[in-house]
């Protein structure tokens, strides 16, 4: 399990003499096992408590793999600090970015010894990603532009959001997804305006811009992906404020490097669109990370002191919104390799009028 070795490697840096694992995504980042579970790692072992519902699926995972494994029907907080306590750790770090506080006061009140902070530790290492999570997020992203290739022709007059996201999600999972990253996100005509708006019972009309933001979980994995089209026709407006977003976003892609911040990348970006009568209609961020879950704490975005480092994915989806009239965003993945940035979706984004 080389990321839980790797989490090992980085406590044993650190001094930590051991670390309380609590979060759902946290344990599947260590173990590829998800369940309700609660473990405890130092710089050379590993236990891990799970109960009835999941301890022989654990037995058969975690066969060979040198990890202590203990069913806890009773719950885990006395269990884990009766490990503590005969394991004699003079402190034990919690996840404190994902603890709520009263499951940190329950885990305080439990545990014989003081609890320190991980302080991220472990988002901060999900970031770097391994061969093996680039596969998956590629596999997931696959999925997606095949499904939304066989959706193609269904977006036509008549027909309305929601029952384009059915269809959607039904061919996800026939084509292979495990779960959505995220809800599905398909807005037509000024619904197009609402970045993240909620699907509807609108039906598609002729000259709409039809955005769709959408992707799937492959492996504990997510994709992300948003393309815009038009439906019928496009005005010269739509045409110019399409064209300006995709120059965005390419000035983004062509930004972006190991040793950027996410500030000096979104204003590649958003420098472009500002230095047009569209100024200040670009809001959000230029991207974020994808991970275990799609927003997965790294961001290009104004202020974001992040730098960025080579294993890293990032989208880049700039857009333009005009309230009451339509808006559009153009959304790839990119993966900071060890030979240059790559660019994980493949999906067409020249504007397609269907």
């Amino acid at each position: 399990m080389e990321k839980l070795i790797r989490f090992q490697k980085a406590l044993r840096e650190a001094g930590i003499p051991a670390a309380l694992i609590t979060s759902g995504t946290s344990h599947f980042y260590l173990t590829d096992f998800f369940a309700a579970a609660a473990m405890v790692v130092t710089p050379d072992k590993a236990w891990y408590f799970t109960d009835f519902r999941t301890i022989e699926a654990a037995e058969s995972h975690f066969a060979g793999s040198g990890i202590s494994l203990t069913r806890a029907d009773a719950g885990f907080n006395d269990v884990v600090a009766g490990l503590v306590h005969e394991q004699g750790f003079p402190s034990l770090a919690v996840e404190n970015r994902t603890l709520t506080v009263s499951q940190y006061e329950a885990w305080q009140a439990a545990i014989p010894c003081p609890l320190t902070r991980l302080d991220g530790m472990l988002e901060e290492l999900r970031h770097i990603k391994f061969p093996a999570e680039i596969a998956c997020i590629i596999r997931a992203q696959r999925i997606v532009e095949k499904s939304l290739r066989e959706l193609l022709p269904l977006i036509k007059p008549g027909v309305s959001e929601q029952e384009l996201v059915a269809e959607l999600i039904y061919r996800f999972y026939h084509n292979g997804a495990e779960g959505l990253a995220f809800p599905v996100i398909i807005l037509s005509g000024p619904n197009s305006s609402l970045p993240h708006g909620f699907p509807g019972n609108r039906r598609l009309e002729n000259g709409d811009f039809v955005t769709l933001d959408i992707g799937v979980k492959v492996g504990g994995y997510c994709s992300d992906m948003t393309r815009t089209f038009a439906l019928g026709h496009a005005t010269n407006e739509m045409r110019q404020v399409y064209e300006l977003v995709l120059q965005a976003q390419l000035a983004g892609i062509a930004a972006i490097a190991p040793g950027k911040t996410g500030d000096e990348t979104d204003r590649a970006a958003r420098d472009l669109i500002d230095a047009t009568p569209y100024r200040g209609t670009f809001g959000h961020g230029l991207g974020h990370s994808v991970g275990l879950i799609c927003h997965d704490g790294m961001r290009a975005a104004q202020g974001s002191r992040d730098v960025f480092q080579t294993g890293n994915v990032i989208t880049m989806e700039p857009g333009i919104y005009l309230p009451g009239r339509f808006g559009v965003r153009i959304e790839d993945m990119v993966w900071l390799s060890e030979n240059g940035t790559v660019n994980l979706t493949e999906f067409p984004k020249e504007l397609m009028i269907l």
